[in-house]
């Protein structure tokens, strides 16, 4: 048996599967896993300082002798070396098989490099720095083991970004329950956002921002919404004098009832508000006490309950544009429907300006 053993000097090629020889003697510990190169020794010499002879030839290990059957004089240096089973499957040319998934591609390696990394670079497949992969390419090969390789680029994006725009609700007694109106149009923010990226293969896989620049804030959209309860007003029961004192008052004409509605404005709520929009028509207002309309023929002139001037059937007197007919009839917020029984020179037709006359 082996009782001497200097400390190496030189380490054997290619995963152990030569070992060296001198004279034509050679040696290989497969017994006990060291690779065993051989020189004459007279003792007279430090083993450990002494260097392998440049005749150094090599055989294959399967023909060497064991290492136990040599003499500790004859011993010059003692390598360790790979186990029996990864020498048994290299020598019989089987390897280490592995699978590489890389650029869209699937590759089935058998190497007898000593890492992956090395396995990678003798099938000449490059790894970049960036690139994105699980294993540590300095481990040993393992056998059946899938390597996926990701090419990892990065690239600079400037989008228009938008901020979604706020509603408010406010409660307002000029509408009914349940109307809304818009008195201020909401507009989303807009920001120009330029972000750093990253793909792997291709696939966005995460981003960065850099900066963000506005372009416009957002503006708050503001609705009003009505808390008003709508008030019914009955028509007139009779006609009635004129209390403006119109010359037609007093014309004996019976109120029909055909024109009473739900009021969804009272008269101190249109004089205060002094243009109601409804409907798609423009309602304003003109008084009696300042322009009586003496000269105007309204059967049953009197005022209602509401305060509005009102025919006989109850419809409210309205004056509208040039080219309405007089006896044209049109539905109004004010507890009744109107009768056109006057021209408004200034009134528009679009929308439809209707001039309503009160007490």
């Amino acid at each position: 048996m082996v009782s001497e053993v200097s400390d190496v000097t030189e380490r054997a090629g290619s995963r152990g599967r030569k070992t060296a020889a001198i004279g034509g003697v050679a040696a290989l510990g497969v017994a006990i896993g060291t690779l065993v190169w051989l020189a004459p020794f007279d003792g007279g010499t430090d083993p450990a300082a002494a260097a392998p002879s440049p005749s150094v030839t090599f055989a294959e290990s399967k023909d060497v002798p064991l290492a136990a059957t040599l003499a500790a004089d004859e011993v010059r240096g003692l390598f360790p070396t790979v186990s029996r089973a990864e020498r048994a499957a290299l020598l019989d040319g089987a390897g280490v098989t592995f699978t590489v998934v890389v650029d869209g591609e699937t590759y089935e390696l058998t190497t007898a490099a000593e890492t992956f990394g090395d396995a990678l670079a003798q099938a000449g497949i490059v790894v970049g720095w960036d690139d994105d992969i699980a294993i540590d390419l300095s481990a040993p090969p393992v056998e059946g083991a899938e390597v996926r390789i990701g090419r990892v680029t990065t690239g600079t994006v400037t989008e228009q970004v938008t901020t979604p725009h706020e509603t408010e609700e406010r409660n307002t007694g000029s509408l009914d329950l349940g109307k809304t109106r818009v008195v201020q149009e909401g507009a989303d923010g807009v920001a120009n956002v330029t972000s750093t990226v990253r793909y792997i293969d291709g696939v966005e896989v995460s981003r960065t921002q850099l900066l963000s620049a506005v372009v416009s804030d957002p503006v708050t959209e503001v609705v009003e919404v009505g808390t008003r309860k709508p008030v019914v007003v009955a028509a007139p029961a009779t006609g009635g004098g004129d209390s403006g004192g119109g010359s037609d008052a007093g014309s004996g004409a019976s109120s029909g009832g055909t024109a009473s509605t739900s009021a969804e404005y009272t008269l101190a709520q249109f004089k205060r508000a002094g243009v109601v929009n409804w409907d798609g028509k423009k309602f304003t207002y003109y008084s009696q006490s300042v322009l009586p309309g003496g000269g105007l023929s309204i059967p049953g002139r009197h005022v209602n309950g509401d305060g509005y001037v009102a025919d006989g059937d109850g419809y409210i007197v309205l004056a509208a544009p040039y080219g309405v007919a007089h006896g044209t009839v049109y539905s109004t917020p004010f507890g009744s429907s109107g009768k056109v029984y006057d021209t408004c020179a200034t009134c528009s037709s679009s929308p439809l300006w209707l001039d309503v006359y009160i007490k």
